[in-house]
């Protein structure tokens, strides 16, 4: 199993302009898309001014996108420039986990857990946190057709499964 570096716990952060270079120093959050999909869903574009006015007042960057296509990665800046992209064949392997991460709801703090993964090749690592979950079977399935190794030590598939299965029979 890959060992993550303490490095990459060290410096995390959600706020820094340079997402696209802190990723591969430390886990940063992004925005995932796979096969057009984004997650989190969040904010959608019908918010986007109103997104816009809040990252201004904040002082937030806007999200980066890390997108996967059937067989590449490519790494979007906040003006949604693709500034770097890798073929998925290249990939040593992939490790998913979990991170707890503070968050807010309606200005009081919260803990919530959120999606990591941690991208290694033999010239450079990327280290991704999502707020969302869904992407994982999406993304499995895409590297394992790849022929790459997939680590999944906290068991996000069978607890993604059980949830769905919960979340889809509640209404039985």
């Amino acid at each position: 199993m890959y060992k993550i570096p303490a490095s990459a716990f060290k410096l995390t952060t959600s706020f820094s302009a340079a997402k696209d270079q802190n990723m591969k120093k430390c886990f940063t959050s992004m925005r995932i898309s796979v096969d057009g999909q984004s997650y989190p869903h969040f904010p959608n574009k019908e918010n986007g001014e109103s997104v816009k006015l809040a990252r201004k007042v904040f002082g937030l960057p806007a999200m980066s996108t890390i997108e996967f296509t059937q067989d590449e990665m490519k790494v979007h800046d906040q003006k949604d420039q693709i500034v770097e992209s890798e073929k998925i064949a290249t990939f040593q392997r992939v490790q998913f986990g979990v991170i707890r991460k503070m968050g807010f709801g309606g200005r009081v703090p919260l803990l919530t857990c959120a999606m990591t993964m941690a991208i290694v090749t033999e010239q450079q690592n990327y280290y991704v946190i999502n707020s969302s979950f869904e992407p994982f079977n999406a993304l499995v399935a895409l590297f394992k057709a790849q022929g790459v190794s997939v680590e999944d030590p906290f068991d996000i598939g069978f607890r993604s499964r059980i949830w769905t299965h919960f979340m889809y029979n509640l209404s039985d």
